[in-house]
């Protein structure tokens, strides 16, 4: 698909995976990288795409920064929002769209139907009015199959909008999957499972998952499965494998998952106890199953206001960590053969993490930087 007169447009630019795609597109044989951003408080598209680079320390004065392009757009809009002199330059020369903005969102509700699934429908509308007929590649998620439990997930078996889901946003992502499908556009769909900001010391980027994991110092016991396995990867490893796939003249399916698989999920019960080290607590956090989560024990254990308020906000999550489901990544270890990247284990960076989300806690609560900023 990447060729040196290649034109792509790709969308979540200042996301967690689309700025590190674009670190990983600019070095590649490819013609422009026109980047779709919406203005923001910082500045033009133009100015969010600098600054999102510079999360990911990538020199401004690197001449491969000049085959990328700011566009400013809205995926939420028809035909992406983008003015008409845009709108042309798009139609006319884009040959392949990488859609990655998404809304994350597992509380607003509104803004992941408007952003995942208008926004697919934007997205296929668009690439039917491209005169090039660009392919589209799709950033999906694992966690559209919805809430199974206990499974190794196949491509097969993922994605469906009527399963039961734990939020809209994941929901909403199957949806977005189906329309795509239903639509009979040529496209490729990719499954990153969680990403982790692993190797960026962005805090934004650190804080955007893992800013629970500190309130944990503050139980004695929580209500999740030590055996329990969590597909977790570092976005080095999604953005390298998206890329090699890219490379790729043909491949042989047209959705994979981009995750550890049963070979590389992480244990929450070894977690937690790297957590007991990292945070020198006197006594290792219990962790029940929740078929053992009595209401006594939960009498017991979120016992003080200050617990309760912290444990209303963890309910978002408990779910997804007691659901023991990894997603198989076989295809793409027989597609990308010794090109597939190494998968970095949790342990090796979740320190580095846990450190920047501590210290941009320690900014946000500081009077000083809250009124500078």
């Amino acid at each position: 698909m990447l060729k040196k007169d290649t034109t792509i447009l790709l969308t979540g630019v200042t996301g967690l995976i689309g700025g590190e795609l674009v670190r990983r597109l600019m070095h590649c044989p490819v013609g422009r990288i026109l980047c779709l951003i919406r203005p923001g408080t910082i500045g033009d598209a133009r100015a969010r795409l600098l600054e999102r680079l510079r999360l990911s320390d990538v020199e401004l004065d690197d001449p491969a920064i000049e085959c990328i392009e700011a566009v400013t757009g809205d995926v939420a809009l028809p035909r992406f929002g983008m003015n008409d002199a845009d709108f042309a330059k798009v139609s006319e020369s884009v040959d392949l769209i990488v859609h990655c903005a998404s809304e994350l969102s597992f509380i607003r509700d509104a803004h992941c139907r408007e952003t995942n699934i208008q926004g697919m429908h934007n997205l296929i509308d668009l690439a039917r009015r491209c005169k090039r007929q660009p392919r589209i590649v799709h950033l999906s998620t694992v966690a559209s199959c919805g809430a199974v439990t206990h499974q190794c997930m196949s491509e097969e078996d993922g994605s469906d909008p009527d399963n039961e889901h734990h939020n809209e946003y994941t929901r909403t992502k199957a949806v977005a999957e189906k329309v795509l499908r239903d639509s009979g556009y040529p496209a490729l769909i990719l499954r990153p499972s969680i990403t982790l900001s692993a190797g960026l010391r962005a805090r934004r980027f650190a804080r955007a998952i893992a800013w629970f994991v500190p309130l944990l110092r503050h139980f004695e016991a929580i209500p999740i499965d030590p055996a329990s396995r969590v597909d977790v990867v570092p976005v080095g490893f999604v953005a390298d494998a998206i890329v090699e796939l890219l490379k790729k003249e043909k491949l042989e399916y047209d959705c994979y998952n981009i995750s550890a698989g049963e070979q590389d999920a992480m244990v929450v019960g070894e977690v937690s106890q790297f957590l007991d080290g990292f945070y020198e607590r006197p006594q290792p956090l219990k962790l029940i199953a929740p078929s053992e989560w009595t209401r006594e024990k939960h009498r017991q254990y979120i016992s003080t206001a200050e617990c309760r308020k912290m444990f209303s906000t963890l309910k978002y999550y408990l779910p997804f960590l007691n659901m023991d489901v990894v997603y198989d990544n076989t295809r793409l270890r027989r597609e990308l053969g010794d090109a597939f990247p190494v998968i970095t284990p949790v342990r090796e960076y979740l320190g580095e993490l846990l450190n920047l989300v501590e210290d941009a806690a320690q900014r946000l609560s500081s009077p000083r930087q809250t009124a500078t900023a």
